[in-house]
């Protein structure tokens, strides 16, 4: 069975980028290390710095709740990862099919 799982988590700053273009990834670089360095400044000070946007990144991945692979599917969405995930998949699809039948 699938299942959605939190599998990292990492702070992402958005510092002002140079809005004019220069074409130069070094000059880039160097402006951006500028901002960080102003930013642990702010930290330290507490001056405000309103153009700083500050995201808690969740990355997410389906396991399997079986075996904890990555789950995959196949075009008719069977699991590929282990038997019991494709004995689960197939005991649900035996159940619509009846359902569907019954009606």
């Amino acid at each position: 069975m699938k299942k959605k799982v939190l599998i990292d988590l990492r702070c992402e700053i958005d510092l002002p980028y140079p809005m004019f273009g220069h074409g130069d990834l070094e000059y880039t670089a160097k402006y951006l290390e500028q901002e960080a360095k102003e930013l642990t400044d702010f930290i330290r000070d507490h001056r405000s710095r309103d153009r700083y946007g500050i995201s808690i990144i969740r990355e997410y991945r389906d396991l399997c709740s079986f075996c904890g692979t990555t789950y995959e599917e196949d075009t008719d969405g069977m699991p590929l990862c282990c038997d019991k995930a494709i004995q689960e998949w197939e005991a649900i699809k035996s159940n619509k099919v009846e359902a569907i039948n019954e009606v």
